[in-house]
């Protein structure tokens, strides 16, 4: 079973290469690179929990089904979009694994972890630019080290999670990123970033306040876990390279570009501290062993991506539409509520956004302003809902109660849904 693991590995490399091949035209398909992602799948389900065997076994039927039902009524349907969907997202997600081998600082050696209002705005800040990097092994290096003294406080678990979720606002690095211009490609990337900046700092300046100003909380007393600013490079190198490759190749999916930079960026810092021989060997480590354990993650997003298209296809070729033809801010504020409300029931946002892309874009809905929509969804779901992929993990890891989750997040995520109505309604009288 470990040779099958590894060649899983193996599979979603090349499956990562063939996609960025792809898209600079040196390939001829990007079916491979989702039949290669598939296959690699199919290998890795066994690793998943019962309940989430059920519900992405589920998924994967209902999909299968619709898409059978849909290509019934019109043959013309393009097939190879049932395994490629997501596969520029999945592309994404392998690139920023790749980051783990350089990104992570050095460890403390701190007997004593500090504490007091300086150190949450470090730790905030560690686990909020680490995290648009190497999204939740940022949230997991600092819990990992706090729960070693004693159990994540309430103050921490704030911090933990809005820290985190609020990369999803706007980092290009984020899976959040990849899915809105995945179904949203003619975004501007740069004003999607402005944006998201401006409302994750708003995110701060709240959280900064409702733990300064409560009663309930100490600011004073918060204990934390900053990690090492020295590696702050990376995430500004790679924003500007993307940003400056995009306007000379616009053609080329920001996704991919992003992928792109990710791995070379990797391989490149490696120069100046190794051997070529001791990179490889790296490199393969990393593809065999480290790749296969985002199983979680890749048979969430291939499902998604067949279940949400096939979905859309449904309802397109039997004439069932959004029930409005003009995506305003009226419409993208209740559309944002839809999504987060059904995360509170467990549908992941991906799914959301994978339904309603295809939908959206059959009412020629502006990408700027529906991708800035999907961030915001994400970033306000995977924070509050207890039952998002990271409040699960925290429960999971750190024995915290879903029901604190909840409660210390319900107010910061109808403040922010608040927040998200008024730039939607900014956004959408300038754009």
């Amino acid at each position: 079973m470990k040779t099958f693991i590894s060649l899983s590995g193996v599979f979603l490399f090349f499956s990562f290469i063939f996609s960025i091949l792809y898209e600079f035209k040196l390939f001829p398909t990007l079916f491979i690179s989702g039949a290669l992602a598939f296959f690699s799948a199919t290998i890795l389900f066994h690793k998943l929990s019962s309940f989430q065997k059920v519900f992405i076994s589920l998924l994967f039927l209902l999909g299968l089904i619709f898409w059978a039902i849909s290509y019934k009524i019109n043959p013309t349907l393009d097939l190879t979009k049932m395994v490629t969907a997501n596969q520029f997202l999945l592309t994404l997600l392998i690139g920023v694994h790749f980051l783990r081998l350089i990104s992570f600082s050095k460890k403390q050696e701190e007997k004593e972890l500090p504490r007091g209002k300086n150190t949450f705005f470090k730790t905030y800040l560690s686990i909020h630019l680490f995290g648009s990097i190497i999204n939740l092994s940022s949230v997991l290096l600092v819990a990992d080290n706090l729960y070693k003294k004693a159990k994540l406080s309430k103050e921490q678990l704030i911090v933990v999670t809005r820290a985190f979720s609020s990369d999803a606002f706007w980092s290009p690095f984020f899976v959040a990123f990849a899915a809105a211009i995945t179904y949203a490609p003619n975004t501007q990337v740069s004003h999607i970033i402005f944006y998201g900046i401006f409302i994750a700092f708003i995110a701060f300046v709240f959280t900064y306040f409702e733990l300064k100003k409560s009663n309930i909380y100490s600011l004073n007393n918060f204990v934390g876990y900053p990690i090492s600013m020295e590696t702050l490079w990376l995430p500004f190198t790679l924003l500007i390279l993307v940003l400056i490759s995009h306007n000379i190749l616009p053609n080329i999916k920001v996704i991919v570009l992003i992928s792109f930079f990710c791995i070379l960026i990797t391989f490149i810092t490696l120069l100046f501290t190794q051997q070529i021989k001791e990179i490889i060997n790296k490199f393969s480590n990393h593809i065999v062993e480290k790749l296969p354990s985002m199983y979680s993650e890749l048979i969430l997003f291939l499902v998604a991506g067949l279940f949400g298209t096939g979905v859309s296809n449904l309802l397109l070729v039997n004439n069932i539409t959004l029930p409005f033809d003009t995506f305003n801010a009226l419409n993208a504020s209740l559309t944002l509520l839809v999504i987060i409300l059904v995360s509170y029931i467990g549908i992941h946002p991906i799914i959301s956004i994978s339904i309603l892309g295809n939908l959206l874009n059959n009412i020629d809905a502006n990408h700027t302003f529906m991708a800035t929509m999907f961030l915001m969804s994400w970033a306000i779901s995977v924070g509050a809902s207890p039952i998002s992929g990271l409040n699960l993990t925290l429960q999971a890891r750190y024995k915290v109660n879903l029901k604190d989750i909840y409660t210390i997040n319900i107010k910061y995520a109808l403040f922010m849904y608040f927040i998200c109505v008024i730039f939607l309604v900014v956004i959408f009288k300038f754009i």
